[in-house]
């Protein structure tokens, strides 16, 4: 797996989740919001997970079996708005998609794990 963000590393390979934990430790702790972008080692999909705020957002384009984007649905009681700068441009999650950073974060590790969307969070297909 590789990891692209927004910090002078800028691009890393993954090899375990020590290393994916230490990653999305380093983003969350930059000093504005990002999007970290993991790509599956077969390159076939793409998860942005949304840290550095008090909640987080997940975006997948899953090119496995044709290509399709994915917004995690939003699980927070209270619909939240954040911007993550993804590269160096601040992006806006999609509204009414926040989930808990813990949700996220097991999101991306099973992601790691599978190379594939992650099945314990639900996603809705993006129509825009």
């Amino acid at each position: 797996m590789t990891a692209y963000y927004d910090d002078d590393a800028g691009q890393e390979r993954i090899g375990s989740q020590a290393e994916l934990d230490e990653v999305l430790d380093r983003v969350a702790s930059l000093p504005r919001p990002t999007w970290v972008e993991l790509v599956s080692a077969d390159e076939l999909a793409t998860m942005n997970i949304g840290l550095g705020a008090a909640f987080s957002s997940l975006t997948l384009y899953d090119d496995v079996d044709g290509s399709a984007e994915y917004r995690s649905a939003g699980t927070l009681d209270e619909p939240q708005e954040a911007t993550f700068d993804y590269g160096a441009v601040p992006t806006t999650m999609s509204k009414g998609k926040a989930m808990t950073v813990k949700d996220a974060r097991a999101a991306a590790s099973e992601f790691f794990a599978t190379g594939r969307r992650p099945e314990l969070v639900a996603w809705e297909l993006a129509l825009d």
